[in-house]
């Protein structure tokens, strides 16, 4: 059964505890319990990450998205934007794309604002935002920050990507497969999972450099070095 299929079949019968969400619910106390995991550097071109601790048990037993170049670094679960819209995390928002991947809450934007800059980006990208290139803003704070809370937040600074919350253990292992613990996170992740390339920046660098991050992952026609003469990636 596809992924689209299963997530409607959940949200149908409100059945969060199918034999397939079971088998993710019993392993997250060993994910949790791992050491921190994040994306490795996945080309010569790309900048150099932490790399994944493939060879930990715990890492091996939480059950993994399929599908493409990296999915076995990232947990299967489900997460829920701001209107209350359900996704398999990988294999809908990750898969076969190009993504910006940032991470922020309600509370943490008054002690570490991020969102404004990455509204730049947004407007950099114009109408590729949500045609060939996504971003995402995941909570640090999945407790706290409702789908209501993060569509006030994204109303009030005009964003028009995908806020994500869900179930605190699974939030918090999307986290961790991205290498963020706490409430703050400084970097945004840019990833092109049809190629398996990524690289990050900090989300609050000059909009210029992490939307010339896109554009040196983009592929085709689209593609594209440098935006501005002496610029650099």
């Amino acid at each position: 059964m596809g992924s689209n299929a299963r997530l409607e079949k959940a949200q149908a019968n409100n059945d969060i505890n199918e034999p397939y969400i079971g088998k993710i619910m019993k392993s997250r106390r060993a994910f949790l319990a791992a050491t921190a995991i994040s994306l490795p550097a996945v080309a010569a071109t790309a900048v150099a990450g932490p790399k994944v601790l493939a060879d930990n048990p715990a890492f091996k037993a939480c059950p993994r998205a399929n599908g493409g170049p990296h999915a076995e670094r990232f947990p299967q679960v489900i997460v829920q934007d701001q209107h209350k819209k359900k996704f398999w995390f990988y294999e809908e928002l990750i898969n076969n794309k190009l993504v910006l991947v940032n991470f922020t809450s309600v509370t943490g934007e008054k002690h570490y604002p991020i969102i404004s800059n990455l509204v730049k980006v947004q407007d950099m990208l114009q109408d590729r935002l949500g045609k060939d290139v996504y971003m995402y803003t995941i909570s640090t704070r999945p407790f706290f920050d409702t789908p209501d809370k993060l569509k006030d937040l994204a109303d009030s600074h005009g964003a028009k990507w995908k806020f994500l919350t869900g179930e605190v253990s699974d939030i918090h292992e999307v986290l961790a497969a991205f290498g963020v613990h706490g409430s703050i996170s400084a970097l945004t992740w840019v990833g092109n999972e049809k190629t398996g390339r990524w690289m990050s920046k900090v989300s609050r660098q000059h909009p210029l450099y992490i939307a010339e991050a896109v554009a040196r992952l983009s592929t085709g026609k689209q593609y594209r070095p440098f935006l501005v003469d002496m610029h650099s990636v």
